[in-house]
C-alpha cells in the first residue's frame, strides 16, 4: 500500500459564462490528486490528512471513496472549514492561485492527528506541497517524514505555491533536511527557480539534489522534458508532444504515475531504488511521462486510468 500526506481542499476553477466570470469547484489538493492517480493505475492508496465535516468535507471524503482512497487515516474536524483554491490560468497555460484557507482544517494538523501505527504493508509515504508550508500541519508532517525514513520509501515534491509561505528562509531550511531524507524527489522547473534562484541550470541542480541523499532526483521541465539525475550522473528524456488543454495536474499525475509503476513492479523499497537499473528507471520514466501527457489533453485535474497510459505508449 501508499500512503499520500497532505492537503485535500477545492480548486475554484474560473471560467467565462454569458453572465460574467464563474467559479466550478473542483477536488484538489496536490496530494489528493497524487492520491487519485494512483488509485486509478490500480495501487492499493491510502490517505493521510484532516478534513472538514462542512459541505466541502463530506465532497471530498465522498470523491475518496468513490475512488477507492483508504480514508482510515482521514480525521474529521468539526469547526474547521476547508481550504479553497481560486484558480484561472495565464497567457502560457500555466494555473494562477489564490489560496483562502486560513486555520483550515488541513492546515491544522497536529500529532493527535497521526496514525499511532502504520500496517506493515505501506511501502511509500508521498508528501508535498502546501501541507509542507502551513503551520502547525508543516512541522507535523515534517517530524512524521523523519520518524518513517528509516523504513518507508519517502516521496517529496515540494510543488511550491509561493503565496502561502510565509517564511521563505524556514521553508528553505526545512526542505533541505527533507531532501536529505527522501527517496525519490520530484520538483517542476518553477519550483526549482524559486528555490535555487531565477536563471538556476534545471541539470546542474537535479546532479546536486541527487547526491544530498535521494536515490534519485527529477526536474520536470513542462513540455520539453524531465530532467533525471542519480548519484550526480544525469540524463534528459523528452516530453510527447500532445494538444495542451492546461497543465493543472500534470505534475501530480507524473508523480502518481511514477511511484504506481515502480510499486506493480516490486521496485518500490528502500534498496532497490539504490540499485535500479539504468532501464528500469527509464522505463518507470517514460510511463510517467505519458500519463502526465494525458492529464494536458484535459481540462483540470483528470487524472489517467491504467488502459489509457498504456494506449498512449503504444501510439507513442
Amino acid at each position: 500500500m501508499l500512503l499520500v500526506a497532505g492537503e485535500a481542499l477545492f480548486d475554484m476553477m474560473g471560467h467565462r459564462t454569458e453572465a460574467g466570470e464563474a467559479f466550478l469547484p473542483v477536488v484538489g489538493g496536490s496530494p489528493l490528486n497524487v492520491a487519485m492517480g494512483l488509485a486509478r493505475l490500480g495501487r492499493r492508496t491510502a490517505f493521510l490528512t484532516k478534513l472538514s465535516t462542512d459541505f466541502f468535507g463530506d465532497r471530498l471524503d465522498a470523491f475518496m471513496a468513490a475512488e477507492g482512497i483508504d480514508r482510515r487515516h482521514v480525521v474529521r474536524a468539526p469547526g474547521l472549514q476547508t481550504t479553497l483554491a481560486f484558480v484561472a490560468l495565464g497567457a502560457d497555460g500555466q494555473p494562477v492561485y489564490s489560496f483562502y484557507g486560513t486555520g483550515a482544517a488541513d492546515r491544522s494538523m497536529t500529532e493527535a492527528d497521526l496514525p499511532a501505527r502504520l500496517d506493515p504493508d505501506v511501502s511509500a509515504i508521498h508528501f508535498g506541497s502546501i501541507a509542507l508550508a502551513q503551520e502547525p500541519t508543516a512541522g507535523t508532517l515534517d517530524r512524521f517524514m523523519a520518524r518513517m525514513a528509516d523504513d518507508k520509501v519517502i516521496s517529496l515534491d515540494p510543488n511550491i505555491r509561493p503565496s502561502i509561505i510565509p517564511d521563505r528562509r524556514r521553508w528553505l531550511d526545512r526542505f533541505a533536511g527533507q531532501l536529505v531524507r527522501a527517496d525519490i524527489v520530484k520538483a517542476s522547473a518553477e519550483d526549482v527557480a524559486w528555490i535555487e534562484g531565477e536563471g538556476a541550470d534545471l541539470e546542474t541542480v537535479a546532479r546536486r539534489w541527487s547526491r544530498a541523499g535521494p536515490a534519485f532526483a527529477l526536474i520536470t521541465d513542462g513540455g520539453h522534458g524531465v530532467h533525471v539525475a542519480r548519484g550526480g550522473q544525469h540524463v534528459f528524456m523528452p516530453a510527447l508532444r500532445v494538444a495542451v488543454s492546461d497543465t493543472i495536474g500534470a505534475g501530480d499525475t507524473f508523480q502518481a504515475a511514477i511511484l504506481a509503476r515502480l510499486d506493480e513492479q516490486g521496485l518500490l523499497a528502500k534498496p532497490t531504488l539504490r540499485m535500479l537499473s539504468d532501464d528500469r528507471l527509464a522505463d518507470a520514466i517514460r510511463f510517467a511521462i505519458a500519463a502526465a501527457a494525458i492529464t494536458c489533453t484535459r481540462r483540470g485535474a483528470d487524472l489517467p486510468r491504467r488502459d489509457e497510459v498504456d494506449a498512449m505508449l503504444l501510439a507513442a
